[in-house]
């Protein structure tokens, strides 16, 4: 990734996982981080933009560090 004309999209992974169908997809999550974290690496190491996009349940909020404090 060189940032022209790149960027990583994240999206519904910053989430607190406590609704009722949490129990079901943390194991999912909990196996994507890996790669996310790894890309996640590569777009800062190109300095490409990351976007993050979320439903906080009705809850949005205007900073994510809000939601990972919960």
């Amino acid at each position: 990734m060189d940032g022209t004309g790149t960027a990583l999209i994240v999206i519904d992974m910053l989430n607190t996982y406590e609704h009722e169908d949490a129990e079901t997809l943390v194991p999912s999550v909990r196996a994507a981080l890996p790669g996310l974290r790894a890309l996640l690496e590569r777009a800062k190491a190109g300095e490409a933009p990351v976007i993050y996009v979320n439903d906080n349940f009705g809850r949005w909020r205007s900073h994510h560090g809000e939601i990972l404090q919960a």
